[in-house]
């Protein structure tokens, strides 16, 4: 069987920062065919894509590796493009290099959402126990309680970037490790295993990070 799966990021590709980590898991023989929603997008049109009012805020990173926030609604007709045109070249399946939630998208493919196995995963294990949500922007805290409620947990989010210099990430892990809560999960595919790792040096509960956690789904997939 050839091992070979598209990748949709919600920013530019290529995800460099991701792949690795991915690849570790999957396989070094797996082929990654990789698309972002805002290749080829001026600075310019990328700013118009900017959250207002209560739009769902979606947090993803630039090829030149700068943080940017964007509405859902905006980002929806590129994502859908994409996959359309790993669709089109047999690529199958499609991974979704995102944890925000989606509608389900027009492909013969499979296309593989890691909200959708971050939460049924984290639901079997924490039942109905509070579990800690980090998630990358202050905008995204109240969305990701409503989102992880609507899954059937009992959640409680701060925030801490990690597409920005510093312990952002770390002073949001710390802030969650103070509530009475089961575990944490690093809620965004932009977290790394360096920053889990970290993360557990500044907390005694257990934390799960999306990438790996939704990596080994995919090598499942994929043998």
């Amino acid at each position: 069987m050839e091992k070979r799966i598209g990748m949709i990021t919600i920013g530019q590709s290529p995800r460099n920062d991701v792949t690795p980590d991915l690849l570790n898991i999957m396989g070094e023989d797996v082929e990654i065919v990789q698309r972002g929603a805002l290749d080829g997008l001026t600075l310019d049109e990328i700013e118009r894509m900017k959250p207002a009012g209560d739009d769902y805020t979606l947090v993803t990173r630039l090829k030149d590796g700068n943080q940017v926030m964007i509405s859902k609604k905006t980002v929806l007709p590129l994502m859908q493009e994409k996959i359309s045109e790993l669709d089109r070249e047999g690529i199958n399946p499609i991974l979704l290099l995102c944890t925000g939630d989606f509608p389900v998208f027009d492909a013969k493919a499979l296309v593989v959402e890691p909200q959708k196995i971050l939460h049924f995963g984290v639901k079997g294990l924490a039942g109905r126990q509070k579990i800690g949500v980090l998630t990358p922007a202050r905008e995204q805290m109240s969305q990701a309680e409503i989102k992880w409620a609507a899954s059937g947990l009992n959640a409680v989010a701060f925030f801490g970037s990690p597409y920005i210099e510093g312990d952002e990430y770390l002073e949001g892990i710390g802030e969650l490790a103070k509530m009475d809560i089961s575990l944490i999960v690093m809620d965004c595919m932009g977290y790394t295993i360096e920053m889990k790792e970290r993360a557990r040096d500044v907390t005694d509960k257990p934390v799960i990070l999306a990438r790996t956690f939704v990596a080994r789904i995919m090598s499942e997939l994929l043998e």
